[in-house]
């Protein structure tokens, strides 16, 4: 997404939180925005498509974010996969997506809760992806049905908490408790108790869900226009070039990448450049992961 587009995309968001989605207009988007009508019908052809043009960057966001807190860690720390919970969860809550999400839910709107609905499944997706890494490959076939019961947990205890005012609840001592149950349900699954999910309809409706992808184009442009900055120092544009090299090989190398970003970061560390080495960093671990 352009940055131009992205900025729409803010705006809208900001709009559907403070108005409500039902009464935000695509008048009121293009003027928060300071667009013309013709360039928002030339990114979306509906206020639908631009909501899904919101769920889409958010997801993507997320998945850098994700990718950043992974970056030298070991993937199979349990307590990393709780903070990257517990921090998607907090920016979600705080940009107010989740109250975009319940207007959607409790809308007539079958074209929009199919947009949730992606969205919700391709988190699960993720989710059972890194409860996989966490817990073993003898967990892959069930994974899916664990993140649904860890999601399903997580979503009515934040219910409940808001039903009996419990207003000091924190998302991370919630993830790590749940986790902790996880850790029995998941022990029961591997060790012969039964799905409840078929893992083949699972595996055939997973595939219908199309997920976004960083091409290798795109990467490569993101890290030239980094590295044009000209107050770089010789380490700092070497280590740029290094990892250029690696993501310009047909087959980069998992291991050759992790320790090049973790030198990425290390050099950027306490300047000015940080956050966009960051955006980087995380774009190139996501590229990586789902090349």
């Amino acid at each position: 997404m352009n940055k131009r587009k992205k900025m729409v995309v803010d705006h809208a968001l900001s709009l559907f939180v403070e108005k409500g989605l039902q009464q935000t207009s695509i008048q009121d988007i293009i003027e928060r925005a300071g667009i013309s009508k013709g360039t928002f019908y030339n990114y979306f052809s509906s206020k639908n498509e631009c909501v899904e043009g919101v769920l889409e960057q958010a997801r993507y966001d997320a998945a850098l974010t994700r990718a950043e807190l992974m970056i030298g860690k070991n993937s199979q720390d349990i307590d990393i996969l709780i903070e990257q919970i517990t921090v998607i969860s907090s920016i979600n809550r705080n940009l107010g997506l989740d109250v975009v999400f319940e207007e959607i839910l409790h809308s007539g709107d079958m074209e929009l809760k199919k947009v949730v609905l992606k969205y919700r499944v391709l988190e699960l997706d993720w989710l059972a992806e890194r409860l996989t890494e966490v817990f073993g490959e003898e967990l892959r076939e069930n994974a899916f049905e664990a993140a649904v019961l860890f999601a399903g947990m997580m979503q009515h205890i934040v219910f409940m908490s808001k039903l009996i005012h419990q207003n000091t609840l924190e998302m991370k001592n919630v993830a790590t408790s749940i986790m902790n149950y996880m850790k029995v349900i998941v022990e029961m699954m591997i060790h012969g108790q039964n799905p409840i999910l078929d893992y083949q309809n699972i595996t055939v409706f997973r595939a219908s869900i199309n997920k976004h992808h960083i091409e290798k184009k795109d990467l490569l442009q993101q890290i030239d226009k980094f590295s044009a900055n000209s107050d770089f120092t010789k380490a700092q544009k070497d280590i740029i070039d290094a990892i250029k090299y690696e993501m310009e090989l047909e087959e980069p190398r998992e291991s050759v990448t992790n320790a090049l970003l973790q030198a990425f970061i290390n050099e950027f560390k306490s300047t000015p450049f940080i956050r966009s080495a960051k955006e980087v960093s995380s774009m190139v671990w996501y590229y990586m992961k789902h090349k």
